[in-house]
């Protein structure tokens, strides 16, 4: 049987069938185009390389932001200085305290001796101020030997002075009329007593040094220098030691207001007080000569004279002098201030009055007094519980006209209402133009 014949391409022996065709004409077709491109590179002089990718850089052009021109800000003020406010001070200064011995007894305790229930209704008022000066007649001499007497010679139990402090007063002024009525070691002892106290004093010294340095306080940032004077004293003064004459105690005679006016000045003072015992007990007007001594102060350059002794209320008075080289001087003189504590319940001599002026300093630096204000005090005595003696309550009349302190009686409640009349009365014969106050 005849074989089936192949079909495909026959070369030789070989027969390509149509799939091999294809394939061989998909070969000569590469390689026809390979050598294309070989000729091509020849050609160009150079070889062609498979390109790199190229990355994609995409640039981010900013926004420009909106031009803004800045307003400008102008150009500050020098923020000025404060300006320092003007310094002022008030001072207090209380009638004068008199220890009789009714009010010796009505203090003593069983070890010592307490004052304090005497000011118990006026504490607040003495202390409200910037400063308080007060004054008790005669010495505080404790020593062993020294006997307390409400009589003359006067010589006051030292545990006075805390009742004073406790109640604001914050100086004592020494210089009086029975000063020297423990003699010079009494004055001594009572100058001690201060120091111990921690209170401040004038009028009395323990040495010829202190003698000769100004008193200067400064109250509130104002430099007050204090003087105090006594125009009588008693025979003792004389009977001491020499010392008591020439230093111990402050007098007209062994001092000279020009010069201590001057020297308070050149240590500082912007203000000069000074306190000073004068007159006599019972007047209610000032002598001509204590009037002409108050002038001559006030042209020394004192520009307060706060005046003691009398023990009875007479008037304050604006003094106008001139100083040594034709400055005007204004001087506020309060003649006498009355009794704040004592026996005494007669008519004008149970009375007195806290005093009260301002330091008050201007706009050109200068320092003036002003305001003078005058409160009228009381003291009212009472039977004690046993019936044996008397307590004693300073009061500030002000205080009580419409309603008296539970215990007093109607009577001695009308006559703390005449003496707010005849204080009254008193301080008008003044030209100061001083204020009435309750407290």
């Amino acid at each position: 049987m005849a074989k089936k014949k192949k079909s495909g391409l026959r070369v030789g022996s070989y027969v390509v069938r149509p799939l091999g065709i294809i394939i061989i004409a998909v070969l000569l077709v590469a390689l026809l185009v390979v050598g294309a491109l070989i000729i091509i590179q020849r050609v160009s002089g150079s070889d062609v390389a498979a390109p790199e990718p190229t990355p994609i850089v995409v640039e981010i052009t900013p926004t420009p932001s909106p031009t803004v021109t800045p307003t400008p800000s102008p150009s500050p003020s020098p923020t000025p200085s404060p300006t320092p406010s003007l310094r002022s001070a008030t001072i207090r200064s209380l009638g004068e305290i008199v220890i009789q011995q009714e009010l010796i007894d009505a203090a003593r305790t069983e070890t010592s001796y307490d004052f304090t229930p005497m000011f118990e209704y006026i504490n607040d008022v003495v202390g409200n101020a910037d400063y308080t000066v007060g004054d008790v007649e005669g010495p505080m001499d404790n020593r062993a030997d020294s006997a307390y007497s409400g009589a003359d010679p006067f010589n006051t139990p030292p545990q006075i002075m805390l009742a004073m402090q406790n109640a604001g007063v914050d100086m004592l002024t020494l210089a009086n009329a029975h000063s020297m009525d423990m003699y010079f070691e009494g004055l001594q002892q009572t100058i001690q007593n201060c120091e111990t106290a921690h209170m401040d004093y004038i009028g009395a010294y323990s040495s010829q040094e202190d003698f000769n340095t100004p008193k200067i306080v400064e109250i509130n940032g104002i430099n007050v220098g204090f003087l105090n004077y006594t125009t009588v004293w008693s025979d003792r003064l004389s009977e001491s030691r020499p010392e008591a004459a020439a230093y111990g105690l402050a007098t007209i005679n062994n001092r000279n207001v020009y010069s201590d006016v001057t020297a308070a000045r050149e240590a500082g003072a912007d203000v000069v007080v000074a306190y000073i015992s004068w007159g006599e007990v019972g007047q209610r007007t000032l002598s001509g000569d204590d009037q002409s001594l108050a002038m001559t102060m006030s042209a020394a350059g004192v520009d307060v004279i706060i005046g003691y002794h009398p023990h009875t209320t007479i008037a304050a008075y604006w003094l106008e002098t001139q100083l040594a080289d034709g400055t005007p001087q204004r001087t506020l003189c309060m003649c006498a201030t009355g009794n704040f504590l004592s026996n005494i319940i007669d008519r004008y001599y149970s009375s007195g009055v806290i005093f009260e002026f301002t330091i008050q300093e201007t706009s050109e630096g200068e320092f003036e007094i002003t305001s003078p204000v005058y409160i009228p005090t009381y003291v009212w005595r009472y039977a004690n519980e046993e019936n044996d003696g008397y307590e004693y309550r300073v009061l500030a009349v002000g205080e009580w006209l419409d309603e008296a302190p539970e215990g007093m009686t109607e009577e001695v409640h009308t006559n703390l209402q005449i003496v707010w009349q005849d204080i009254q009365d008193a301080m008008a014969l003044g030209n100061a133009g001083a204020t009435v106050s309750a407290n």
